[in-house]
C-alpha cells in the first residue's frame, strides 16, 4: 500500500491499518508518508451515539464524506443531519464536532490536507485507550499536532 510521493496508488476496500478510540475504528486509507506530506484519508467507523467533541484544526482544512449512516455535525453554531452522500467542507481555523445518529452504524471518509507539521498518525495512536470523557489527556495529545479540542457540543 505504500506509495513514492507523485506515484499512483491503489487501495483496496477492507485494507489499512485499523485503530480504535472514542469507541470508533479509525482505517488509515493514505497516510501522510504515502502522499508525500500532502494529505491525509482515513474511515470513522462507530455505533450511535458515538463522535468527536468540538475542535479546531488549526493548519489544516479537512473534508469529510459520509459513506454511510446519519451524522450530526456542529460547525461552529450550525448544525446539519447529514445522511449518506453528503460532504463537508472545512478550512482550518473552524471550530466543529460530531455526533453519530441513527439506528446503525456510520461510516465517514476523512480527507485532511496537511501543513508541514502536522503527523495525525502520532496524534490518533496517541488517542487510542483514552475514554471519550478523558478531555484532559485527548486535549493533551490533540494540541501536540495543532488540534485545539473544546467542550464537547451540545447535541441531542
Amino acid at each position: 500500500m505504500q506509495a513514492a510521493a507523485g506515484k499512483s496508488m491503489f487501495v483496496r476496500a477492507g485494507t489499512g491499518e485499523t485503530l480504535t478510540f472514542m469507541g470508533m475504528d479509525l482505517v488509515w486509507k493514505i497516510t501522510s508518508g504515502m502522499s508525500g506530506g500532502a494529505y491525509a484519508v482515513f474511515l470513522q467507523v462507530g455505533p450511535p451515539g458515538t463522535g468527536v467533541p468540538m475542535h479546531i484544526h488549526h493548519h489544516d482544512d479537512e473534508n469529510i464524506f459520509v459513506v454511510d449512516g446519519e451524522v450530526l455535525f456542529q460547525l461552529a453554531d450550525e448544525k446539519y443531519q447529514a445522511v449518506k452522500g453528503d460532504m463537508l467542507n472545512l478550512p482550518k481555523g473552524r471550530p466543529h464536532g460530531f455526533r453519530i445518529t441513527g439506528s446503525n452504524p456510520a461510516q465517514i471518509l476523512f480527507t485532511v490536507d496537511l501543513s508541514p507539521t502536522s503527523d495525525y498518525e502520532r496524534m490518533f495512536a496517541g488517542l487510542v485507550g483514552l475514554a471519550p470523557t478523558d478531555f484532559e489527556k485527548i486535549k493533551a495529545v490533540c494540541a501536540a499536532n495543532n488540534v485545539e479540542f473544546l467542550t464537547p457540543p451540545q447535541l441531542p
